[in-house]
Order: C-alpha cells, then sequence, then structure tokens
C-alpha cells in the first residue's frame, strides 16, 4: 500500500502545471487553479410582481482612480479581458455579442467598432523622395485597447418585495473612446456594448491583482458583484433619455453636473434608509 502512494505522489507532481490551471504567465511556487476553476454565481430570480421600484443608472469607472488600478493590472488587464472576449472564441465562455447600443438589440463586428474608433484620425509621415524632397502622407492612427481608460456601466436598482432588500445589479458594460479628428478630440463614445450575464463566465476565471494578500486574489467578477470599484453617476432614468451633462440646468457646467450626480446618489441612499423604522 506504502508502494503505491508514493508511485501516486510522484505522478501527481510530475504533471505539469497547466494540468492544475495554472497561469502561463507567472510561475509560482504553488500551484494556483482556484480562480480558473470559479463559475460565476447565479442572480436569484426576481419577477415584476415583487419589484417594488426600479430605478436605472449609467456610471463611468475611470481606471486611471487609485481604487481602480487593478483593472488595468499589466498581467491581466481588464482591457485585453474584454478585447479578447469580444473578437477570439477561444477567449470566451459562451456567446459573447458586440452591441451598438445600450439598447443591446443590434450585434455587429468588432472591425467596425474599431473603423469607429480610428475614426478620420491620421498622423503625418515624412517621405523622402528619389530628389531628397520631403512629402507627408497622412496614415490612419491604430486603436490599441490599451488605450481605453474609462468604462461605462448600466445598472438597475431594484427594491424586492420578497426579499425586502434594494440593491443593484450590472446589466451592461461599455468600454469609453476618446474621438479624435486630425489629432484634435472632439469628445468621447462607447465602443461597443456587453451584456454582463454574457462576459461573466469569462470574468469569473480571471484574477485580479490584490495589493494587500496576493494569495488572495479575487476574480474581476467578484470585484463587480462586490462593488469594490469607484464610479460617477452620469446618467438616471429620465423622459428624455438624457445624460445628465445635457439637462438645461447643467448644461456648459461640469461642477453642477458631479453635484446633480451626488443628489441621485444621496437619493438612493435616502429611499433605501426610509424603507425601515428604527
Amino acid at each position: 500500500m506504502k508502494k503505491y502512494i508514493v508511485l501516486l505522489t510522484t505522478l501527481i507532481f510530475s504533471l505539469p502545471t497547466n494540468t492544475f490551471g495554472q497561469s502561463d504567465l507567472e510561475p509560482w511556487s504553488y500551484n494556483r487553479p482556484a480562480v480558473k476553476q470559479r463559475k460565476p454565481v447565479p442572480h436569484r430570480y426576481s419577477s415584476e410582481s415583487n419589484t417594488k421600484y426600479h430605478k436605472r443608472i449609467d456610471r463611468i469607472i475611470d481606471t486611471r482612480e487609485k481604487q481602480n488600478l487593478p483593472m488595468h493590472w499589466p498581467k491581466n488587464a481588464f482591457y485585453d479581458i474584454i478585447y479578447c472576449a469580444v473578437t477570439d472564441p477561444d477567449c470566451r465562455d459562451g456567446n459573447v455579442t458586440a452591441y451598438t447600443s445600450d439598447s443591446l438589440e443590434n450585434g455587429g463586428s468588432y472591425s467596425r467598432f474599431e473603423a469607429l474608433a480610428r475614426g478620420s484620425d491620421t498622423i503625418d509621415v515624412p517621405v523622402i523622395d528619389s530628389l531628397g524632397g520631403i512629402t507627408y502622407t497622412p496614415v490612419p492612427v491604430p486603436f490599441e485597447p490599451a488605450d481605453i481608460k474609462k468604462y461605462r456601466i448600466m445598472e438597475d436598482w431594484l427594491f424586492d418585495y420578497k426579499y425586502s432588500d434594494f440593491r443593484p445589479r450590472i446589466i451592461a458594460i461599455a468600454p469609453i473612446f476618446e474621438l479624435r479628428t486630425s489629432g484634435i478630440p472632439i469628445g468621447e463614445a462607447s465602443l461597443f456594448w456587453i451584456k454582463m450575464d454574457e462576459l461573466r463566465p469569462v470574468l469569473a476565471r480571471r484574477e485580479l491583482f490584490n495589493p494587500y494578500n496576493n494569495a488572495a486574489r479575487i476574480s474581476f467578477d467578484d470585484w463587480f458583484e462586490m462593488r469594490m470599484f469607484a464610479s460617477y453617476i452620469v446618467k438616471e432614468s429620465n423622459v428624455w433619455d438624457y445624460d445628465l451633462k445635457y439637462y438645461p440646468k447643467n448644461e456648459d457646467n461640469p461642477m453642477a453636473t458631479l453635484l446633480n450626480a451626488e443628489e441621485i446618489k444621496n437619493d438612493l441612499f435616502v429611499f433605501e434608509h426610509d424603507l425601515w423604522e428604527y
């Protein structure tokens, strides 16, 4: 019996590390298969009859904020994950579709979105002819996923009468790019939209950097579900379907827009607070 145990132990430790799902990008002194074997925890079912309050909110996550820096950890950056999930079938688990708008109805190829992101931005490349003269040829600027610094999330805040709680659920996410024309920035726009339910199986198997304990890494899905990101509100459901910055009272006044976003955040807090008696 002891002989078989020794033989089995030798066989296990002679297997390649990839057998246990260990990352090819990082060498570790021990096997780390936990995150790579995870599956997303399904959201509970909320019926229409039990949903007594519903508010749709849009937020911006800026990866340049300190709290959001783990999103763009170079060894496993979020822009690489979302780019690969849309363009490469080997990177995703199931069907991840890129949609043209937040209505989540019309899908499109990534090349179309990439062309939109590139826009008409060009750089002038000097070309020396046979006589020594220099001419400048406009060359399109290639789109790089690493240029994405912001993400827009669309979420629903629901009060479920059955469970007596008030909680948000992320519906979709969109990378934000800066559109340029002849090198001049002309504004920001959503590159494409992805349903979070389609993306969660991918995010559940992708590690997120933990600055406090490298042995306690969490997945991107955990990070979004536990709302460990910093964000600010840019839109609430309204009859015009406008962002806050397009409201007449906020026009050409970024500070007024920011204060309006804080009012909405506080209204959600007060609504939940007033549901209970103390």
